[in-house]
């Protein structure tokens, strides 16, 4: 019973800090260089908003100005469209490949996608470019 009241409250959190990210400045990503990522791990109690981004990639906001990048094992398809997202673990610590994973309503379904990589970043412009490093294609792959 605790996990179940504790994702609860994890997921009206994020609901919460969500809208307000959206009504934030709409930032966009810089061309100028890479930005820094780190491996690392973060509370699920401390989280204060969350944007998927797209299928893939989730933007979260912790607690301290703490700013992190999941990367999700695969596509998780709507969740980019999704409602009541919330972030999933048997323990507080969320940290890169310890099966954690995000459920999220799409429609009338819950689905549930697992957390591939968690990657600190320094704000929300730094993980945009990320994703849009990530997403070109590399050199000699001729765009296929």
């Amino acid at each position: 019973m605790p996990i179940l009241f504790r994702t609860l409250i994890v997921l009206f959190l994020l609901v919460l800090g969500s809208t307000t990210m959206l009504a934030e400045e709409g930032q966009e990503p810089s061309t100028s260089e890479e930005p820094k990522a780190e491996k690392a791990c973060f509370r699920v109690r401390n989280l204060r908003g969350m944007e998927a981004v797209d299928d893939r990639f989730v933007y979260v906001r912790s607690v301290r100005d703490e700013h992190y990048l999941l990367t999700m094992d695969n596509a998780c398809l709507g969740l980019q469209n999704s409602i009541a997202v919330a972030v999933a673990n048997g323990y507080d610590r969320v940290c890169s490949n310890d099966h954690a994973f995000i459920t999220y309503r799409e429609f009338d379904r819950t689905r549930r996608c697992g957390i591939l990589n968690v990657e600190q970043v320094e704000d929300r412009v730094a993980a945009l470019k990320l994703i849009e490093l990530r997403k070109k294609p590399a050199k000699g792959d001729g765009g296929q």
